[in-house]
């Protein structure tokens, strides 16, 4: 997986603005670093991948269940139980 590099951020502006209502229903602006938003970026990609991850363990574990399961009922046969 390709991730920025700090000397990849040159050209982008050093922080962000994200705009919030205030109670007193006026928008007001707050600043939030670029490099803060990258690294929730990258820590909302893996844990995606985590995620998948898990799945596939999940998966993996009811496959290797329903395997033995199988091998267990061949060997029973095979005894002639």
């Amino acid at each position: 997986m390709m991730e920025p590099k700090n000397n990849d951020l040159s050209g982008l502006s050093q922080t962000s603005v994200v705009l919030m209502e205030s109670e007193e229903g006026r928008q007001a602006a707050h600043r939030r670093p670029v490099g803060l938003t990258i690294t929730v970026e990258r820590i909302d990609r893996v844990l995606a991948g985590v995620q998948t991850q898990i799945e596939t363990l999940r998966q993996n574990a009811i496959n290797l269940g329903v395997v033995r399961g199988q091998l267990a009922g061949m060997e029973a046969k095979w005894r002639g139980e």
